[in-house]
């Protein structure tokens, strides 16, 4: 299953993109700050990065994208951005930018481009009871 990693400070917003993107069918790891993002990029090894560009300071988007070019291990991870910031549409390190809000189905296009659509779960049908 592919894996995501949600950088996102507003826990709402990080709590619900995960919940969405687990329900469609992608496996989700997530981190409030860019310390925690470093961390959870490096050790997780996710396919993409959702990276909220106005993460606090010290390590906000800018100082994490910085980061994460200078350690090769790293370096080539896709990111997508997301901010409420009028960002360029494209950024060095970044394979797509995203402003706030946007839409779900959007972002999932976005992500089924880099890393593929999500894995398709079949429900199991529930359980008669034996009498």
């Amino acid at each position: 299953m592919r894996l995501l990693l949600v950088a996102e400070d507003d826990s709402d917003t990080r709590t619900t993109l995960a919940m969405l993107l687990s329900e469609v069918g992608y496996s989700v790891c997530a981190a409030a700050d860019g310390p925690g993002a470093l961390a959870e990029l490096r050790s997780l090894r996710p396919d993409l990065v959702l990276l909220d560009y106005g993460l606090p300071a010290p390590n906000d988007g800018e100082e994490f994208m910085r980061a994460k070019a200078d350690d090769p291990e790293i370096a080539t991870t896709p990111v997508i951005v997301l901010s409420g910031y009028n960002l360029p549409v494209k950024m060095d390190g970044t394979v797509a930018v995203m402003r706030k809000p946007f839409e779900f189905e959007a972002l999932l296009a976005a992500i089924a481009l880099v890393v593929g659509p999500p894995e398709t779960r079949t429900r199991t049908p529930p359980r008669k009871a034996h009498r």
